[in-house]
């Protein structure tokens, strides 16, 4: 049975990079929680198995940030083609007029017209993307601070344990120290989830504004459609 213990807890030491059981009186070590009853064990295999659920998270969070990041420089190349473009068609425009050609004027004044929607439609997409980054990165952190409570909550499960478990070694186990460092991070996640919606407000309104560039761009150009 020792030795059934002994691997769920190597299991456990493993997580997300994470040292469950730390040296410290507001920590439980391995070798104190091998010496619970495997019967005992049940809420602390639990808080593991949320543990590594808000591990998952942060990863999948991580995830996400990394492919806004991406969408920002797609953006931005858009954005600098159609600039290019606008310069491009402003040149031809002034020729046209410093040639009094009126036939390629209003060729170059219709072809303007595009891009400067273009230029908008990309500047607004822009704004979007870097929104998109903020809140993603809002979101990781929240992820984090999630995965960081879910690890006191582990420790404090784990110190319970041991103390109902009558090991002398319960004594040196601070509860109430493991019980402040609970309502602490669940301060932070609190903290974190307030950004998160302030954020994510912004970001809806910079996807919005993208969206209107976009459906003012194919109205220039006589299609329809929105950016998804």
């Amino acid at each position: 049975m020792s030795r059934l213990v002994g691997f769920l807890v190597a299991g456990a030491l493993g997580l997300a990079g994470c040292s469950l059981f730390q040296k410290g009186s507001d920590s439980v070590t391995a070798e104190q929680l091998a010496r619970i009853p495997a019967d005992q064990l049940g809420p602390v295999n639990e808080a593991r198995t949320e543990l590594q659920k808000a591990a998952d998270e942060v990863a999948r969070r991580d995830g996400t940030l990394q492919s806004s990041q991406n969408e920002v420089e797609v953006a931005k190349q858009e954005l600098n083609v159609a600039n290019a473009q606008l310069d491009q068609t402003k040149a031809l425009l002034n020729q046209a007029n410093f040639d009094r050609n009126s036939e390629e004027g209003l060729k170059a004044a219709r072809a303007q017209t595009v891009n400067q929607a273009k230029q908008e439609e990309a500047q607004a997409h822009v704004s979007a993307a870097n929104a998109a980054v903020d809140l993603g990165k809002a979101q990781k952190q929240e992820a984090e601070a999630l995965r960081n409570l879910a690890q006191a909550k582990l420790d404090l499960t784990a110190g319970e344990a041991l103390k109902a478990s009558g090991d002398p070694s319960g004594k040196d186990v601070n509860i109430d120290s493991m019980r402040s460092k609970v309502a602490d991070r669940s301060k932070q996640v609190e903290q974190a989830r307030n950004d998160v919606a302030k954020l994510q407000t912004q970001a809806e309104r910079e996807r919005a504004a993208w969206q209107v560039a976009n459906q003012h761009l194919n109205e220039v150009r006589g299609i329809g459609g929105a950016p998804h």
